[in-house]
């Protein structure tokens, strides 16, 4: 029972943050260049993408979060699918902090 709580906190929490991490992207949206970097390649190569791609990786970490929890081990499904997830929302805002530069 108590596994099952935390679960569904942690969807919970998982999905309230890629809701207001969603919310504060179109917030900025208008702030944002044409041009958004994605990719760095070793010889400082920049590879970009437009724009719009921001509300794509915003809502990215829910459907991780969901990916990961579902083919990991079950002992360990909730809590690492909830760290990458984590990891990823964390990627997309210093991808845009960068861009905004």
């Amino acid at each position: 029972m108590d596994k099952q709580k935390r679960s569904i906190s942690l969807d919970k929490i998982m999905i309230a943050i890629t809701v207001l991490s969603f919310t504060a992207t179109i917030l900025i949206y208008s702030s944002l260049p044409a041009m958004i970097p994605y990719h760095w390649g070793i010889g400082g190569s920049v590879k970009t993408a437009e724009k719009w791609v921001a509300f794509i990786t915003a809502l990215t970490p829910v459907g991780i979060y969901y990916l990961v929890k579902c083919r990991s081990n079950k002992s360990l499904s909730d809590v690492l699918a909830f760290v990458v997830a984590l990891f990823i929302v964390v990627i997309h805002w210093t991808i845009l902090f960068i861009s905004m530069r």
